[in-house]
């Protein structure tokens, strides 16, 4: 045993000259030796087993390099979605800001245009069933809002208040199947009614000289009536039918309005109409004009009742 031990150790002590022999002789002769020749031969014969060795071990080494930077790149994925999300929203809210900005403009240059003091409020409800021809607006008896007073958007009337609250007041569309308007055409002069009619077109009845004929695509705007608080000069919308019905011999125009009652965000109330007298349409009376008679015994009304009744203009809803 101590034998072999010592084999062994001669052997390694061996090894190790020749190792120092030659690594003494190679640096001596520079690149330009034998044992340098040697060891080019050498790297070049295992060069393939070499590269086929590292595209084995080489993927394996990435696999685990990749699992230590795995918990790395979730948290980078993180950050940069939730950085995607908040460019989105500020996106959207860019875009929001710009929109309003627009209406409020256009808001702007319809005040401007009637030249009355108004508020403004946002729509926060516009509730279905029977009531979806009505609308939820944010400003009340605090902001100076009162029953009966007329509600714009940019476009022209939107319609008016019917309920108020302190804080918030309720809109009745004037499309609405109950809202009614006395309004006149700009281009002929020629006043009339004006009816909601839900979905459908508004319908006009023309009160003085029904038969003459209205161009298609005249405006129509309101007219300050007894007993509302509707100013003068409001758009409402656009002859769009000519005739749109025939109703025992009266022709009714359809009219198509200026506001979309689907699309309301920011609306305006007019806080300085005063309501018009009952009796200011009366004041403007000739005073020479004839008392109407009275009704005979059987309470029919005599003829000339009738024809003022038939002439005379009905009252609009306040």
């Amino acid at each position: 045993m101590p034998a072999a031990r010592r084999r062994r150790r001669s052997i390694l002590a061996l090894l190790v000259l020749v190792a120092l022999v030659l690594l003494t002789v190679d640096f001596r002769q520079g690149d330009e030796g034998p044992i340098s020749g040697a060891q080019r031969a050498l790297g070049s014969a295992f060069a393939p087993l070499q590269n086929g060795v590292a595209a084995v071990v080489q993927p394996i080494g990435s696999f685990f390099g990749a699992i230590g930077q795995l918990g790395r790149l979730r948290q980078e994925n993180v950050a940069l979605e939730e950085e995607l999300r908040e460019l989105r929203e500020r996106q959207v809210s860019l875009a929001d800001l710009a929109r309003e900005n627009d209406e409020l403009r256009e808001l702007l240059g319809m005040q401007q245009r009637l030249e009355h003091t108004t508020t403004a409020g946002r729509v926060i409800a516009q509730p279905p069933g029977l009531f979806r021809w009505s609308l939820l607006i944010d400003i009340g008896e605090e902001h100076g809002v009162r029953e009966n007073m007329a509600v714009i958007n940019a476009d022209g009337l939107v319609g008016k208040i019917t309920d108020v609250s302190a804080g918030h007041s309720r809109v009745q569309l004037a499309v609405s199947p109950n809202a009614g308007y006395s309004v006149r055409i700009v281009d002929t002069r020629q006043q009339g009614l004006l009816s909601g009619r839900g979905t459908r077109p508004m319908q006009l009845n023309i009160l003085d000289d029904p038969e003459a004929e209205v161009p298609l695509g005249a405006e129509v705007v309101t007219r300050a009536f007894e007993g509302t608080s509707i100013p003068d000069g409001i758009p409402v919308g656009v002859i769009e039918e000519t005739p749109a019905a025939e109703i025992g011999g009266a022709q009714f125009l359809g009219v198509r309005p200026y506001a979309d009652h689907t699309r309301l965000d920011i609306v305006l109330v007019i806080l300085d109409a005063p309501e018009v007298p009952v009796d200011a349409f009366e004041a403007d009376e000739p005073d020479d004009e004839p008392d109407e008679p009275s009704p005979d015994d059987d309470g029919e009304p005599l003829e000339a009742d009738e024809e003022a009744a038939a002439t005379r203009p009905a009252r609009i809803p306040a």
